[in-house]
């Protein structure tokens, strides 16, 4: 599952990704538009600074904006900067492996088999989609009245 943390930094780089071209996004724009805490967010957009994913500039006229082009930017990129790892457990990750505490051995696991074939076709769908690409929300479900 996603954490907070990580849905919220995609929000904001949908936003930029919306705004790219156009000069840089105030940080409260952002947050009013996303519905993000603005504190929050002010924590997520230094962290993809670091990773040269974000760029900003301070003052009355700054604001955010994208490093890169939303072509050159995949959902696994932004999913991996801000979790560490596309693996749903840590031994199924490919660049921050970890022994699982109290499992039996990785080569006898069929939990982790099945966890890295998880793993393998979750990077191969968000590594093919980039921020550029079109994405419709789907319609939330109706509750049944019946």
């Amino acid at each position: 599952m996603l954490s907070q943390k990580t849905r919220y930094a995609i929000r904001a780089m949908q936003h930029l990704a919306d705004h790219y071209g156009k000069g840089p996004v105030q940080l409260a724009e952002i947050a009013r538009a996303q519905n993000i805490p603005a504190n929050f967010l002010t924590t997520i957009l230094s962290e993809l600074g670091r990773f040269g994913i974000v760029d900003s500039q301070r003052g009355k006229d700054g604001g955010y904006w994208l490093a890169l082009p939303p072509i050159d930017i995949t959902y696994g990129d932004l999913i991996r900067v801000m979790r560490g790892s596309l693996a749903l457990v840590p031994c199924a990750s490919r660049f921050a492996h970890e022994k699982c505490v109290n499992c039996v051995e990785e080569g006898e696991c069929r939990t982790r088999a099945l966890m890295l074939q998880v793993r393998d076709r979750t990077a191969e769908l968000l590594d093919s989609v980039r921020l550029s690409d079109p994405i419709e929300p789907e319609p939330a479900d109706l509750p049944d009245e019946s």
